[in-house]
């Protein structure tokens, strides 16, 4: 079995490939012998060595400690579900470890890549599954957590890679959540069909697995997670899921971004994004109803990230601002239906977030920490990073980003602290 592995392997360094478009007889016959249920298409994408990820961190002695595995790098599509209920042929990445033994299962959800007509503005060529090395998160972190024995499976989302003309239903947790499991499902077969051994609980057989996320990447992981635990709890065994900076308790931010007064003090683009998302989901208003002129058409016309003003009490229409705060209206009600913030956890979660960071606020984790506590989660763990003003306020988020990511693979997901 393992000599099959890594010829299916070696096969994969040599010939990229697309198995409903590919002629080669060796493609046929290994095809042959596997039938797809899930994956619609895969790639070979790289094959990325250690001594190549060691450099990629300037050959810090720290990182080289834990680049421990060549990896291969493959792009696969499979079919999920839009948030209109149409079946799309979403794509995402998968790293492969070259393992002897078995590799972890892991489920990586990025953050946000802005979607944007302005190109210097617009991130689509950072989705997971183009590669990219102007995607650190891919470019480092995935590939080094799949360097120390992870198998990582990243899905674009839907509106990036393979969807990317599609709108990208921006943290709408129903989507996320079963586009990010379908993936994962379809990376299991994947590894199926290229005997990747992965590592299964002993008690069930079925797979162990590892979720993590920061910022979108944290949102998305929440859902997953209680998607996973409500749904499919029978599939996988949530070993350890660990989440950064993400906006969990949406109608505490909606509260807190739309009654702002005053100059918020950032681009509320990514708000303007959520705000769009849910309303071409649930509600259908229309950007009139959100903004006022000249904001509502600049905004239609220019995309989120084109409006300057960062008061939204001038931005935003009276009627909107209202329903806010209205706990029966539809968007309020759209608000609650995208909480993550308030469940019961039966596998372990540990939440990190800085408590200076104004992008996504620090309540957040708080309130997922203390409801979920009280619910009777089984294990929550709760970091709080604080720099103390050693860290620009712009730049606390993503600096809690890189410190997220690097205390996950030596600290949590090794020992659970």
């Amino acid at each position: 079995m393992q000599s099959t592995k890594f010829l299916r392997l070696f096969f994969f360094l040599l010939f990229p490939v697309f198995f409903f478009s590919c002629n080669n007889d060796l493609d046929d016959e290994l095809e042959n012998e596997f039938e797809f249920q899930q994956v619609v298409s895969y790639e070979f994408l790289d094959s990325i060595s250690t001594e190549e990820i060691v450099e990629r961190f300037g050959g810090n002695n720290f990182v080289s400690g834990f680049v421990n595995f060549d990896i291969t790098a493959h792009r696969i599509t499979y079919m999920t579900q839009n948030f209109d209920g149409t079946e799309v042929e979403a794509s995402g990445l998968i790293l492969i470890p070259i393992v002897k033994g078995s590799a972890k299962l892991t489920s990586f959800q990025h953050s946000t890549l802005a979607k944007d007509p302005n190109p210097d503005i617009d991130k689509e060529h950072r989705a997971p599954s183009y590669l990219s090395e102007d995607n650190a998160e891919i470019h480092l972190s995935a590939a080094l957590f799949a360097s120390n024995g992870y198998m990582i499976s990243a899905p674009d989302y839907i509106g990036y890679g393979s969807t990317g003309d599609m709108f990208h239903p921006y943290e709408h947790v129903q989507t996320t959540a079963t586009t990010s499991y379908d993936m994962l499902v379809a990376a299991r077969e994947y590894a199926e069909f290229l005997e990747v051994a992965m590592r299964t609980d002993g008690d069930s057989e079925v797979e162990e697995l590892h979720l993590l996320g920061y910022s979108q990447g944290g949102n998305s992981t929440m859902a997953l997670h209680k998607y996973i635990e409500e749904n499919h709890m029978e599939e996988f065994k949530i070993i350890r899921s660990a989440m950064g900076a993400g906006a969990y308790h949406k109608t505490a931010v909606g509260d807190y971004i739309f009654n702002f007064q005053g100059e918020i003090g950032f681009s509320i683009g990514l708000y303007l994004w959520v705000m769009d998302t849910y309303d071409r989901v649930y509600i259908q208003k229309g950007m009139g109803y959100y903004l006022k002129e000249p904001f509502a058409t600049e905004v239609s016309e220019n995309g989120y990230f084109a409006l300057s003003n960062t008061n939204p009490q001038e931005i935003f229409t009276d009627a909107f601002i209202a329903d806010v705060n209205n706990p029966d209206s539809e968007f309020r009600v759209a608000l609650a239906d995208n909480d993550v913030h308030d469940w019961r956890a039966e596998s372990p979660i540990k939440l990190y977030h800085a408590r200076e960071d104004a992008l996504v606020p620090y309540f957040n984790s708080v309130d997922a920490y203390e409801n979920m506590t009280a619910n009777g989660s089984e294990e929550v763990l709760f970091e709080t990073y604080e720099f103390g003003g050693t860290v620009p306020p712009e730049n606390i988020h993503g600096t809690a980003g890189g410190k997220f990511f690097s205390d996950v693979i030596t600290k949590y997901f090794i020992s659970g602290n």
